[in-house]
């Protein structure tokens, strides 16, 4: 088919055709936004030998000019025959409506194995939303053959802010730390990701590091569980109230309550968990502004007063007091500078008081600006006695254990330092230790979907398998393992005279400079080797998914 012939009309919808690629148009709607470039140029390069073999899937383009199509499936094949420098690509043509087309673009998605977690999440979102009523989490999980969890969670991360979605589409998070960071209100998502990199000032930063390692999905989650969550159990409002916020409505029927979203946080147990702070605080203010209306109505003004010493405060609002600011008295009047005042924040919010503010005061004064009540001293008192007896207790349960201790280790103990040694190396490391073993980093699924690698356990069950002398071998390997990294920004790093694997090398007379040597050597001659030569003498590749 010429050129003219192909563009003077609009191709039918049967068969497989030639189709310039000037005439067609990628989709918009295309779930798929992330391309791999090298991968990319590898299916280009085999494209150039072999063709394309399996054509892509178009539509007449709506309401676009006559003869022109809209590419329903195959972007990769599209992208990488325009950089192979073809004119044209193997298509079958099918009058398809919105739906079917978003249908299509999802199940083909689905089926490539690399698909992005990212892609995946918008995908169904855009499916969903082409007919609600239709496509609902159950219908598309029956649909893929996955659960409602698993759909449930992929779709939030759609929720993601976009400097999230940077960091996860870059390799900077796993699909474990997405998950969990989308559960969060956007507000709260940038604290999350900057909580993931400690060492960055700011996300920008983040995004521009390209060696940039996260911390543990379980740290993250531990920062979440400290920070964001909120238990309602202890919240000073009716969590029932309807009126009290009337754009939030009742706090028992929020989705963003744990308990009553049971698809997005199916393994948190306490169901009185608010994930929204923000809101939280907003009902905290509306709560202590009914509590003071009534001595607004009496031309009363009292001052705000926080239970949180003033030394513990993070961020001080200007017009609140703290603890240490004040003192407490009894009842109204009982000494000239006595004011009424509300509490503001934690469990006693909306408390009503008195208090004195004056250093000089001769019934206050005399007591100390940090005196707190005999209950109060008594249950302090409590605690610290339990403090001590759990101390001094397993003080000397360890003192005891050590006298018991062999002089060489017993099989339970090498596995107890070994695997505690392991631990404490982190996620990275726990990479390439599993890299230098050859072990394989299988994936585990959680209960609401999330997929990750559960390198202690893993590693237990290998420590268990080893003999003596592997463990002992496994722990100064993880000694050394760390030292495996290297940051390459200059290109011209070597390893530190003062690292583990250089004093290790050095010890047992094995010459880093030789095998560096050997490896430039090895590695220079397989790029000669690689290195395209004159037009046409490339041997023809094998087919890779063309």
């Amino acid at each position: 088919m010429s050129e003219a012939q192909s563009t003077s009309s609009r191709p039918a919808p049967v068969g497989v055709q030639e189709i310039s690629l000037n005439r067609i148009r990628e989709s918009k709607g295309n779930p798929r936004r992330f391309f791999d470039e090298a991968k990319l140029q590898e299916l280009a390069d085999n494209i150039k030998v072999h063709g394309v073999l399996q054509p892509v899937l178009v539509r007449p383009l709506p309401g676009g000019p006559e003869g022109t199509c809209e590419l329903v499936a195959g972007a990769r094949r599209f992208r990488a025959s325009k950089l192979a420098g073809k004119q044209t690509i193997p298509a079958t043509v099918r009058e398809l409506n919105d739906a079917e087309c978003r249908e299509i673009q999802l199940i083909e998605n689905l089926q490539r194995a690399d698909i992005h977690e990212l892609d995946e999440a918008l995908g169904y979102r855009a499916l969903r939303d082409l007919n609600p009523e239709l496509y609902t989490v159950e219908t598309i999980a029956t649909q893929i053959g996955k659960t409602g969890k698993y759909v449930y969670g992929r779709m939030k991360l759609g929720d993601l802010i976009p400097a999230v979605q940077t960091a996860f589409y870059e390799g900077r998070l796993t699909v474990a730390h997405a998950l969990e960071i989308a559960r969060l209100q956007p507000r709260d998502q940038e604290r999350a990701l900057e909580e993931c990199f400690p060492g960055h000032r700011s996300v920008a930063s983040i995004l521009k590091d390209r060696k940039a390692e996260a911390v543990s999905v379980r740290g993250l989650r531990e920062w979440i569980e400290r920070k964001i969550h909120l238990d309602l159990k202890n919240a000073p409002f009716d969590a029932g109230d309807a009126d009290l916020l009337p754009t939030a409505g009742p706090c028992t029927a929020c989705p963003k309550r744990t308990g009553n979203n049971p698809l997005l946080f199916p393994e948190i147990r306490n169901k009185s968990l608010c994930t929204d702070p923000a809101c939280y605080k907003a009902k905290v203010r509306a709560f202590v502004q009914l509590r003071v209306a009534p001595l607004a109505e009496q031309g009363r003004k009292p001052l705000q007063v926080s239970e949180v010493p003033y030394w513990q405060a993070h961020i001080k609002a200007a017009n609140t007091l703290y603890e240490g600011q004040y003192r407490r008295a009894e009842r109204e009047g009982e000494c000239a500078d006595t004011q009424v005042a509300v509490v503001v924040d934690g469990r006693k919010a909306g408390t009503v008081l008195h208090i004195c503010t004056s250093e000089k005061c001769k019934i206050h004064g005399r007591t100390s600006r940090y005196e707190v009540s005999p209950q109060e001293r008594e249950q302090r008192r409590k605690t610290a006695l339990a403090a001590r007896i759990q101390k001094e207790a397993r003080l000397r349960v360890l003192q005891a254990v050590r006298k018991e201790l062999p002089g060489a280790l017993s099989r339970p103990d090498f596995e107890m330092v070994a695997l505690d040694y392991f631990r404490r190396l982190g996620h990275d490391n726990h990479h390439r230790l599993f890299q230098v073993y050859g072990w394989e980093e299988k994936k585990t699924k959680s209960s609401w979907g999330g997929i990750s690698v559960d390198h202690e356990k893993l590693a237990q069950y290998q420590i268990r398998s080893m003999t003596i002398a592997d463990v002992n071998c496994f722990m100064v390997t993880c000694a050394l393992v760390s030292d495996l990294y290297y940051a390459g920004f200059g290109g011209d790093e070597v390893l530190s005279k003062d690292s583990n694997l250089a004093q290790a090398a050095s010890r047992y007379e094995v010459s880093a400079t030789k095998i560096a040597a050997t490896v430039r050597e090895e590695l220079s001659a397989k790029r000669k080797a690689t290195k395209p030569g004159p037009r046409g003498s490339k041997r023809a590749r094998q087919p890779a998914g063309s």
